[in-house]
């Protein structure tokens, strides 16, 4: 398994799933999590438009699923100081 090119694959496809979507966030990375017996891919997008959130987690879902488990979460955040934002994160458990 080439950790490497799948976490870029990772970060294209979300980039592109943001772009489509006319959002103005971009993944800029995708942590990797090694373990004995798996690997973990995690990453996060920010959502501003609450109205493309179910969109983005349906092509997430559909574009992310052949990798290995996948989980995508969402949660509404409110800064202080800046406009807020869903921040919808997904987790890949690939067994080794």
């Amino acid at each position: 398994m080439d950790k490497e090119h799948i976490k870029s694959e990772l970060m294209d496809k979300s980039n592109n799933i943001l772009a489509k979507y006319d959002e103005m966030d971009v993944v800029e990375n995708v942590s990797v999590m090694n373990m004995a017996v798996k690997t973990v891919f995690l990453g996060s997008l920010k959502v501003y438009r609450t109205e493309v959130i179910p969109n983005i987690m349906r092509d997430l879902e559909k574009e992310l699923k052949g990798y290995g488990q996948l989980v995508i979460r969402d949660q509404r955040v409110t800064p202080c100081c800046s406009p807020s934002y869903t921040h919808i994160s997904f987790n890949i458990t690939i067994s080794n």
